[in-house]
């Protein structure tokens, strides 16, 4: 089966150091779900877990649900996220984004996505996004982050 990165040439470290887990991938809904357990140094001054992570699941969750759609020899990047926050997000808790795709075109893919508390059905946040999408030129060039 393929993996959501399979076409990208530079393994993710930066969904590692965070800390992310892709919970689903699925290529027919054009959706992924993506979850993240809070630690402590994703805390923020106010004692509530920094916005700048939330934006960065956000945007790491559509980045693989824009995986779902991409091709052989595709990769794609982000060209603008719109986060919205609703709720604080506690030390501890444990978050769960969903992102789908609305559009998918040739060069651009639109998508929303969703951010809970794990077993919450009330949001905490919410995404609209648009991705690039970029033909690879060979494992030693190309890009793009999911």
């Amino acid at each position: 089966m393929q993996t959501p990165f399979s076409n990208f040439p530079h393994p993710d470290n930066f969904g590692r150091i965070l800390g992310y887990e892709v919970k689903s991938f699925d290529r027919e809904q054009r959706e992924a779900m993506v979850r993240l357990p809070t630690r402590d140094d994703h805390v923020s001054p106010s004692g509530k877990i920094h916005g700048g992570v939330i934006s960065a699941l956000l945007d790491y969750s559509c980045g693989v649900a824009t995986c779902t759609t991409l091709g052989d020899g595709e990769l794609c990047s982000t060209v603008e996220i719109k986060v919205n926050y609703f709720r604080p997000v506690n030390l501890g808790e444990v978050l769960e984004a969903t992102a789908r795709v609305v559009f998918r075109g040739k060069k651009l893919c639109g998508l929303t996505a969703l951010l809970h508390r794990a077993g919450d059905p009330e949001p905490v946040a919410m995404a609209s996004a648009t991705f690039n999408i970029i033909r690879s030129e060979g494992p030693t060039k190309g890009g793009g982050t999911a």
